[in-house]
């Protein structure tokens, strides 16, 4: 295996565990607005679905959706590179 590919696959792995916490802080912000907006301690699916809807344009969660967009691509850039590089067989 070519270091390169080696250093790419462990960044990659870097970048998807990262990727994966910023998911779950989503999450739980998420689920805080839902709380925030009915009140409850444990919104339902519906609220939960409302509020997954104003996470995105939300402008006090922009960092976060910020470095989880840059998480993503750390993660599917690699795997991008990696397949132009590799030779078509046929």
């Amino acid at each position: 295996m070519d270091r390169t590919i080696l250093i790419l696959l462990v960044l990659q792995g870097v970048a998807f565990l990262l990727w994966a916490g910023l998911s779950f802080r989503a999450l739980f912000q998420i689920r805080a607005l839902a709380a925030g907006r009915t009140g409850d301690v444990f919104p339902g699916p519906v609220s939960f679905l409302s509020a997954a809807g104003l996470w995105p344009r939300d402008p006090a969660h922009r960092d976060a959706r910020l470095l989880w967009v840059i998480c993503l691509l750390g993660i599917m850039a690699p795997s991008l590179w990696l397949a132009l590089r590799a030779p078509i067989a046929e």
